[in-house]
């Protein structure tokens, strides 16, 4: 199950890092931090409560993730947060605020223009599960226009809740844009654990966390 998008984004003198995470069945929502300096500086929040009256296809929430991840990037480039409310209660304020995702959408849709930064995708789900060969693929693209993107620098590495990061595998797309990977991984660890795709290149920066599951006993 893909648990979450992170993305760098440079507008002006400044590094904005946008994490969208789906908070999981118990809790129906897709979350957008945006951060700043370590800091966050706006928060976005929406609910699919509306899928709960059956099975819910995973590619359905990923979808809404790309739209939100995807809108408050272009909220950044559009220049909404080249001024940092300076008042502390107004600051309060916006930094944690509920918009229903229709109407941000239809604002992301109204504004002119697109924006063609990289993506990263796969073509299928990823199941990574301890003490398992993992062999994966992704693709590098522009997320407008589609083109791929080559020569982008990809990573792979093991992040725990318990332990520091473990790089497991690093190469670069070839000229389609595909990268794939194979690796053997370590048996169950401690704490949380994911396996952390990254790609970086001229276009953007991109991720993908994909969590591990433990072994099935026969």
């Amino acid at each position: 199950m893909i648990t979450g998008y992170n993305t760098d984004v440079r507008h002006g003198n400044r590094v904005f890092h946008v994490q969208t995470e789906d908070k999981g069945l118990g809790n129906p929502k897709i979350e957008t931090l945006i951060y700043v300096g370590g800091e966050i500086l706006d928060n976005y929040r929406s609910s699919y409560e509306d899928l709960l009256g059956g099975p819910i296809a995973e590619n359905v929430i990923q979808t809404r993730m790309d739209d939100q991840h995807k809108l408050v990037i272009r909220d950044i480039k559009n220049g909404k947060y080249d001024t940092t409310p300076g008042e502390t209660e107004h600051a309060e304020q916006t930094v944690f605020n509920d918009r229903p995702l229709d109407q941000a959408i239809l604002e992301y849709l109204q504004q002119e223009g697109d924006l063609d930064i990289l993506e990263l995708v796969v073509d299928e789900p990823l199941r990574p599960t301890f003490g398992s060969p993992f062999s994966f693929q992704v693709r590098a693209r522009l997320c407008v226009s589609q083109a791929p993107v080559a020569g982008a620098e990809i990573t792979l590495k093991l992040v725990s809740s318990l332990k520091k990061a473990m790089p497991l595998l690093t190469g670069r797309t070839d000229s389609e844009g595909l990268f794939a990977g194979h690796v053997e991984l370590p048996p169950s660890q401690p704490g949380h654990c994911a396996l952390l795709v990254g790609c970086t290149s001229d276009a953007g920066s991109d991720e993908l966390r994909v969590l591990i599951t433990a072994a099935r006993e026969a």
